[in-house]
């Protein structure tokens, strides 16, 4: 909430007396120019000061001692708990994003990206940071330019197309990513694991357990794996899953087929959470990112 200012109302003694004949109208001249003159300044002064943060606080208020015996218990009820926790407290963040995914039979090589986030309206934004896509920019925001992800490429390519619009759940983005870029995000990763495991919960085909805490990425997490029996239109049989102690968010899941092949691998690390994303933070016009030119 904004800070009050202090009363600004002037009392007659603290103006200059009227001056020669026409004292007592220049006196209540003076008086009105007086109170306008410290109401205004008294206005400026409020438009100055600072208000206080309006985005809500990302850490959940539990410590170790009181999430480990939920988790031990009942692993499924602590995943609702962290999906709910999480939609209702990230408003945004940025963050490192790494992947490693199998698309087409084929183990694709590992890419790095920077990442910024914001939950309302859904925005993302992506830099890769290692080759071959090293300095590939995409930006999607739901509700605008079409709904399509903005694409500036990497390499010679980008210095001919700045800009490319492309559907983000079409053929072409798919052929890249086994997730729409309409699915990024640590809310929807842990959002979408956790309707899995009820409906598998409901089947009787969940086993999830807990396996103890693990400091990856420089943060602590908690580490659940879930097993899907084969045959029932799940989508992998093992999945290791990373939540972060701190904020109950995502930040890690590893996914093995039936085989014990890897399906992919997803990491957030560097987290900055609700710093207060603008919408130039999602915009191509953005003198920081490439899609211009000039």
């Amino acid at each position: 909430m904004p800070r009050r200012c202090a009363s600004t109302r002037a009392t007659p003694t603290s103006l200059p007396p009227p001056v020669g004949r026409l004292g007592p109208r220049v006196g209540r001249l003076g008086i009105v120019l007086a109170v306008l003159s410290v109401a205004l300044t008294g206005a400026v002064l409020c438009a100055a000061q600072p208000t206080e943060p309006t985005a809500r606080s990302a850490v959940y208020p539990k410590g170790r001692d009181e999430v480990e015996p939920l988790i031990r218990e009942n692993p499924l009820a602590f995943l609702q708990m962290a999906r709910d926790w999480a939609h209702a407290h990230v408003v945004d963040y940025t963050c490192h994003f790494q992947k490693l995914e199998r698309i087409g039979g084929e183990l694709r090589p590992l890419e790095k990206m920077c990442m910024k986030f914001r939950d309302e309206p859904f925005s993302v934004y992506l830099k890769w940071t290692s080759e071959p896509k090293k300095g590939q920019e995409v930006i999607f925001v739901r509700g605008r330019f079409k709904n399509e992800a903005q694409v500036h490429p990497s390499g010679i390519l980008g210095l001919i197309f700045r800009r490319v619009g492309i559907d983000p759940e079409g053929k072409e983005a798919r052929k890249h990513s086994r997730k729409p870029m309409t699915m990024a995000g640590m809310q929807n990763m842990i959002g979408l694991i956790t309707g899995q495991c009820e409906e598998a919960h409901d089947r009787g085909d969940l086993t999830l357990t807990y396996e103890g805490i693990r400091h990856d990425g420089g943060r602590a997490s908690y580490v659940l794996k879930r097993v899907l029996p084969k045959g029932k239109g799940y989508p992998c049989e093992s999945l290791s899953i990373f939540v972060d102690c701190e904020y109950l968010v995502c930040v890690r899941t590893d996914a093995y087929n039936w085989d014990g092949d890897l399906i992919s691998h997803y990491f957030y690390t560097h987290l900055t959470m609700n710093p207060g994303l603008t919408d130039r933070d999602f915009d191509p016009d953005n003198p920081d990112y490439g899609y211009r030119l000039f």
